[in-house]
């Protein structure tokens, strides 16, 4: 993973429920390009997207050799905790497949 090819915005969206009731929806998503093998990391992270949350959803995809995160959720503290869960298991990876490859 290159230093500082994160691409982050971040999107807030206010919408209205089948009650009339507002309700706020953080989305997030991030574009890591990578330096080796994308295909690897993201075998490694898969079994993770089966986890159920209840306050967030995740996906996780690959776009040519960059590997993409996206989250949504209804709450910041919520999207934090998805943000530093999936961000410190991403590092994980590709550290684990840098090390591996050496």
């Amino acid at each position: 993973m290159q230093e500082g090819t994160g691409y982050s915005p971040f999107f807030l969206f206010l919408s209205k429920d089948y009650n009339g009731e507002f309700g706020l929806e953080i989305r997030s998503e991030f574009i890591f390009e990578m330096d080796g093998d994308v295909q690897v990391v993201y075998r490694s992270l898969k079994p993770e997207l089966e986890s159920s949350y209840q306050r967030s959803a995740t996906e996780l995809g690959i776009q040519g050799n960059s590997l993409v995160l996206r989250i949504c959720s209804g709450d910041m503290v919520s999207m934090r905790a998805a943000l530093n869960g999936w961000l410190r298991l991403i590092r994980i990876a590709v550290e684990m497949n840098a090390t591996i490859e050496s």
